[in-house]
């Protein structure tokens, strides 16, 4: 017999009942031992018998059900026959219009599982003792009907369970990583739904000591507000923490009056959160509880039946295997993809190292012991052990990129290699992504994905040449940068972090740049933070002896000639000339000097415009010295008398023994010659 035939039986036994023994009504209550009441499950009226009273109203008084309890009938003709301890029994009886009543235990195997209770509403009768012969097999009846209905719907609501569970088993075997939370929330809702409770969810301790845990994954009833904070549970629900993280234990709280003294602060914070019941399993992770899964009653009370406990925590133990699944795979999906970056950026290196392993590397000596030039290297012993920004700035050629080598080469990360981007070099179009590198369809063209040059510098440094040259719009993004250290890729909105230390250079007045609108002020405060200006090398005159056997030396061996001497004048034509190209200017005169020179002697040729064009650039004192010594070459080096210098300047012989003093002039005859 099906479940709702048998309910249908039921009530149809206890009508035959009530009108056999021509009473007014019947029904039948079931004992629920968790909530500690009977509750009338099936009822019968009779026809045109008043008043109407429906299942739900019915109420077994507590004086009713204590005797039921004890195995005892209670049974009474009138309501005089009460006790006195039965006032509030008589009082309900009255509300209800009973007049005469009489229930039985249902007992099966020794345990009270209900009662049998019949009542007349129009006359009060006196019962029988046949009564009790006949309704004491009937009794037994309806006490096996009942059990028998509760194992089949126990049974039932376990084939519920045992599909569920096996549904969410088969869900999870398979599951892709990014579907994973989705899926965990959707069980959490098909559990919620099954127990008719209002919210479920795992939470997540911290690493220390799970004092506070986080909602990572949660169901709620519809019309309930989300819990976002994380929650101090250790505070705020001592006595569970100890029993959930301490000891595994589970905590089933059907009723809060039910909680033991010591946990009146649970107590308190679960009326606070309107928490009637609760039940919170641990679930571990190897020999650590590091999870629970909750599941609270917020509008009533219940009962969490025992034997679905270990299913609930296996359930749960399943949602965490899947998110360790999915943190292995996303670890095991960064690796690989940090192994990617890692041989692109190692590729890029390679790339990098040869171009320069091509160059010219003894230019990365800096040469000279001028007191301008002295300046500058003392600025660079202070700056070079810090992480701090460092602008250079100087006229074109003087040496700004061995001043940033000098730098990088004293620093912390001398043992790794120096980033150079060149911003003048680069097409505006491509400047973002080879600084900041760029996915496969990031724009036109993008065909691979490449790593940008912050990237490739990340714990090293970065040398960013003609800084100025930079346009407005990266100027945004080099800021962030500097101030966050972070940056995305262009085609990608992954934040990368980095730890690049920056060393900027231009040949271009910045400040004035920053007041014509083309570069922007607070990206040039970051990046000034310390200056350092490269003399041009007409103010390092003393260092161009050095500088030019150095190139002479360099070039000679390149070209496997020997130059030994260089004519005096030359090496003064050389210290007079103006050098508007600096150093790289230099190099290059030498370097054709060097190859149109033979039998030992450096043939130096400078600019035919040299006479003509450079004093506009020097000193009044530089034109003056140029002057004196010009006219004691025309002279023979004679200073007195006709047709000497001072003649010829109209200045008295001593006047000009102590300007040239004061100049520094020492004339020699030019035709000396000046060994190496």
């Amino acid at each position: 017999m099906s479940l709702g035939r048998l309910d249908s039986e039921i009530r149809q036994s206890i009508g035959r009942i009530v009108e056999l023994l021509a009473l007014d009504r019947g029904f039948v209550a079931q004992y629920l031992a968790t909530e500690k009441r009977m509750v009338c499950t099936h009822r019968y009226q009779a026809p045109g018998s008043k008043p109407e009273v429906r299942c739900c109203e019915i109420v077994i008084p507590p004086w009713v059900l204590q005797k039921i309890q004890q195995r005892e009938c209670v049974t009474f003709s009138q309501m005089t026959d009460l006790p006195e301890e039965a006032e509030p029994a008589r009082a309900y009886f009255t509300s209800v219009g009973t007049l005469s009543h009489i229930s039985l235990p249902l007992e099966i195997d020794g345990e009270v599982i209900g009662c049998l209770s019949l009542e007349n509403t129009r006359s009060e009768i006196d019962w029988p003792e046949a009564v009790f012969t006949i309704l004491k097999p009937l009794v037994d009846v309806f006490a096996l009907s009942l059990e028998r209905k509760r194992k089949g719907l126990e049974f039932l609501e376990k084939m519920r369970f045992e599909t569920l569970l096996a549904d969410l088993s088969a869900r999870f075997v398979q599951v892709e990583p990014d579907e994973i939370d989705r899926q965990i929330e959707q069980a959490l809702e098909s559990i919620g739904n099954f127990f008719c409770t209002d919210r479920c969810g795992i939470l997540q301790g911290n690493n220390e000591d799970n004092r506070c845990v986080k909602i990572t994954h949660a169901w709620y009833a519809e019309g309930l507000e989300r819990i976002e904070n994380d929650v101090n549970i250790a505070q705020l629900f001592p006595w569970s923490y100890m029993r959930l993280f301490m000891d595994g234990e589970v905590v089933d709280i059907p009723r809060l009056k039910d909680l033991p003294p010591e946990a009146e602060i649970d107590r308190e914070t679960f009326m606070t959160m309107g928490v009637k019941s609760s039940l919170t399993i641990p679930l571990s992770s190897g020999k650590r509880t590091c999870h629970l899964f909750a599941l609270n009653n917020l509008f009533n009370e219940r009962h969490w039946p025992r034997e679905y406990i270990p299913r609930l925590r296996l359930i749960g133990e399943m949602f965490i295997n899947a998110l360790k699944r999915k943190e292995y795979q996303q670890e095991l999906k960064r690796s690989c993809e940090e192994i990617r970056d890692l041989k692109d950026k190692l590729q890029i290196e390679a790339d990098f190292l040869r171009s320069e392993i091509r160059s010219n590397r003894n230019r990365e000596e800096i040469i000279g012991q001028s007191e301008a030039l002295s300046k500058v290297m003392i600025q660079v012993e202070q700056v070079a052990p810090t992480d701090t920004t460092v602008l250079i700035c100087g006229e074109t050629g003087t040496g700004k990129e061995l001043v940033a080598q000098a730098i990088h080469d004293s620093s912390l990360y001398r043992d790794k290699m120096m980033v150079k981007v060149n911003c003048a070099s680069l097409p505006a179009t491509l400047v973002e992504s080879e600084l900041f590198g760029r996915e496969k369809g990031a724009y036109t063209g993008a065909l691979t994905r490449q790593i940008g040059r912050f990237e490739l510098a990340d714990g090293s440094t970065i040398f960013l040449d003609e800084i100025a040259e930079l346009p407005l719009e990266l100027q945004a993004k080099l800021l962030r940068v500097l101030q966050e250290n972070t940056f995305e890729r262009l085609g990608s909105p992954k934040t990368i972090k980095v730890h690049v230390r920056v060393i900027a250079a231009t040949n271009r007045n910045i400040f004035e740049e920053v007041k014509k609108g083309n570069f922007r002020e607070d990206l040039y405060y970051r990046l000034n933070v310390f200056p350092i200006t490269v003399p041009p090398l007409r103010d390092r005159i003393d260092d161009i002896p050095m500088l030019v056997w150095a190139f002479v030396h360099e070039f000679c061996e390149k070209m496997g000639k020997q130059v030994s001497k260089i004519a005096k004048r030359d090496m003064t034509t050389l210290q007079q000339y103006p050098w508007p190209g600096n150093i790289r200017e230099l190099r290059n005169i030498i370097e054709h000097a060097v190859i149109v020179s033979s039998g030992g002697v450096l043939q130096v040729t400078l600019p035919k415009d040299f006479s003509r064009d450079v004093s506009w650039c020097r000193s009044l004192e530089e034109v003056e010295s140029q002057h004196i010594l010009n006219v004691l070459k025309h002279t023979g080096g004679r200073i007195k008398g006709d047709g000497g210098a001072a003649r010829i300047l109209n200045m008295i012989p001593s006047t000009l023994n102590s300007r040239m003093k004061k100049l520094g002039i020492t004339f020699r005859d030019e035709k000396d010659e000046i060994s190496s």
